[in-house]
Order: structure tokens, then sequence, then C-alpha cells
């Protein structure tokens, strides 16, 4: 059981990663192009100023999610190094159940702000967004150029952070056990 849980947990870590490391590549990829198109071609992408804006919120989401699952994430450590290490472990476990509420919360408010102000567009997007779908003829890209799909980011990362905490809170739960099993 414990091996499926880590592999679980694994897998998890890896899809945090990818997005992360994705919207950073991606981000890396349109400015270095956006760059490269101004300064040898005198113009750049329309819509390569604002993309990055957003895709640097989405891979601070699963960063944000990752770190929190591999416990590298800021804390005070300098007052919880004096608590003994089953107390520790057990103020570790309320903040754990702590973040999950957080990042149901976080999530819930995302979607509500996404519902009532997703459809709000975007000025540097219409022209591309516009281009796209009568290239296509599909209507579905009119979403991207609103603000839902960007303002999504907050509902997948209050998601992703519960189940980071969600997750490194049963860690931390058979690690305490183990430990009380130990001592007995």
């Amino acid at each position: 059981m414990a091996a499926i849980f880590q592999s679980f947990q694994r897998l998890v870590a890896g899809v945090f990663a990818a997005g992360a490391g994705l919207s950073m590549a991606l981000i890396f990829l349109i400015v270095f192009l956006n760059a490269l198109g101004r300064y040898t071609l005198g113009r750049s992408l329309a819509w390569g100023d604002q993309v990055p804006v957003f895709l640097g919120i989405y891979g601070v989401m699963f960063g944000m999610a990752l770190a929190y699952l591999q416990d590298r994430h800021v804390r005070l450590g300098v007052i919880v190094d004096f608590l003994s290490v089953r107390l520790r472990e057990a103020l570790f476990l309320i903040v754990d159940l702590a973040v999950v509420v957080i990042g149901a919360v976080l999530a819930w408010s995302g979607y509500l702000f996404m519902s009532s102000r997703g459809g709000m567009r975007i000025s540097g997007l219409n022209s591309t967004i516009r281009s796209l779908r009568e290239a296509t003829g599909l209507e579905v890209f009119n979403v991207f150029g609103t603000m839902a799909p960007y303002q999504f980011a907050i509902v997948l990362g209050g998601g992703m952070l519960a189940v980071a905490a969600t997750l490194k809170f049963i860690e931390r739960l058979g690690a305490l056990r183990a430990m009380t099993d130990e001592v007995s």
C-alpha cells in the first residue's frame, strides 16, 4: 500500500513539475521569438507581451503545488525547530489540513472570480483571436480572448495545492505512526 501511495505521489509531483517546466519553457520561447522578431523583422508578436504573463501565473501555481508536495516551501523554522519531533510533526499535520482548506477556498474563490469577470475581453489578443477564429472557423477560440482561461489558473492552483497538502498530510501521518510504533 505504501509503495502505491509513493508511486502516486511521484506521479503527481511529475505532473506538477512538468506543468511548471512547460510554462517556463513556453515563456522563454515566446519572449525569445518576440525579441528576435522585434530586432530582425522590426515587429513582434501581437500577443507576445501578454501570453507570457498568463503562462507565468500557471507556472507559479504548478510550482507552488510542487514545492508544497516536496516540502520545499518557505517556513518559519526558527520557532518550529525548538519543538520536539512529535510536537513538530503534529503541528505540520495541522498545517497540512489548514492548507487543504486554504487550497479549496482559493479554488472556489478563483471559480467565483472567473464566473463573474471571466468574460472580460483582453484587448491585446482580440486581433489574434479573431484571425485564428476566421482561419479555422472554430468559435471555441473566442474564449482565449477573454480572461476566463487565465483566471482559471487560480482555480487550478488552489486545487493542486489542496491535493499536494492532502498527499503531504497522508505522508506525514504515516511517518508519525511509524515513529509511534518504533517507540512502543
